[in-house]
């Protein structure tokens, strides 16, 4: 099983092209290499966040450490060599921690340019309480 050690972000570049509001968030997250050392990944990637229509736009620049057994790694390796690309199991919590890490981060940089945070908010609905009955209710009836 993939263990992740840590994300190292190595470049950014923010820019506010124009003083618009934003209407919407891209994100696109490209994982530019893999190189594997022993029990270690090194995973390069590169993050963007650009903000609609034309506003400005977030790039960071870094690299995933990651540990595996030997066998595994050996697997990602040769997928990675044929395809350029990763599985599905490795992928997805890779690219949830480089969101996470790239968003959590891009708060501070993109405060310094007034542009929104990188991190959209859940929506929140409210509506009426709905009572549920417990079984031990149920019983007193």
């Amino acid at each position: 099983m993939v263990e992740f050690v840590g994300v190292v972000l190595n470049e950014t570049t923010a820019k506010r092209l124009k003083a618009d509001p934003v209407k919407n968030m891209d994100v696109n997250i490209n994982i530019r290499g893999f190189e594997a050392k022993g029990t270690n990944m090194f995973i390069d990637f590169i993050y963007t966040m650009n903000y609609q229509p034309a506003v400005g736009y977030l790039i960071f620049k870094g690299q995933v450490l990651a540990r595996d057994t030997p066998s595994a790694i050996s697997k990602y390796q040769a997928e990675w060599k044929k395809t350029k690309m990763l599985s599905m199991e490795f992928t997805k919590p890779l690219l949830n921690l480089i969101n996470l890490s790239s968003g959590l981060n891009g708060v501070f940089v993109t405060r310094a340019i007034n542009m929104p945070p990188p991190m959209v908010p859940p929506q929140i609905s409210v509506g009426e309480p709905k009572r549920v009955e417990s079984s031990s209710m149920k019983k007193r009836k």
